[in-house]
């Protein structure tokens, strides 16, 4: 579980005090209402006091931006990624990919430079990597913006994977698809 208590967000003025536990969480409001904010102090990139913040030691953060050098490829991004959690093999990463795609076309996209994925072929290949590491909660904001409705089932597939692995998701959208609103376990507005 994921404990919030009376931690103060500058900018939008309020004051938030929620539990979060494990399963498809999904975090509700206006654009400007301090959704990404409350995120970036979960994940740790804000900073807070100590306790107003328990339970989030074991986290990725898959936010909006993602920065990474147009030249180097996904497979670049991937080994980058694992390297960063101090991993040698991407074993990991094939295992949860295999599930949802077919390995050619993973490959395809693992190939080429990231410059030369589109908008959505970016967003879903950084999800998917990061989401292959093995942490207790993933947070995602905005995962579904700009990609395509067959690769928004496969990332909905993902979080799904991981729901049932006993992870712990929290994610903003304005995505209105079904399918995805049927997985969501529970709904905090700010």
């Amino acid at each position: 579980m994921i404990e919030i208590r009376d931690l103060n967000i500058p900018f939008v003025d309020k004051k938030i005090t929620m539990n979060f536990s494990k399963g498809y969480n999904l975090l509700t409001g206006d654009n400007g209402n301090g959704k990404t904010l409350l995120l970036d102090y979960i994940s740790g990139i804000k900073k807070t006091k100590k306790d107003a913040i328990q339970g989030n030691e074991s986290i990725i953060y898959i936010n909006q931006n993602i920065y990474f050098s147009d030249r180097l490829t996904g497979m670049d991004f991937l080994k980058f990624s694992y390297g960063l959690d101090k991993k040698k093999d991407t074993k990991g990463f094939y295992q949860l990919s295999d599930i949802v795609i077919e390995r050619e076309y993973v490959n395809m996209l693992l190939s080429k430079q990231w410059g030369m994925l589109s908008g959505g072929e970016k967003k879903f290949l950084y999800a998917l990597i990061l989401m292959s590491l093995e942490r207790e909660w993933y947070i995602l904001d905005e995962p579904f913006a700009f990609v395509d409705k067959k690769r928004k089932k496969l990332l909905n597939k993902i979080i799904n994977i991981r729901v049932s692995q006993g992870k712990g998701i929290i994610l903003t959208t304005h995505e209105e698809d079904e399918t995805i609103q049927q997985s969501i376990s529970e709904v905090f507005e700010i």
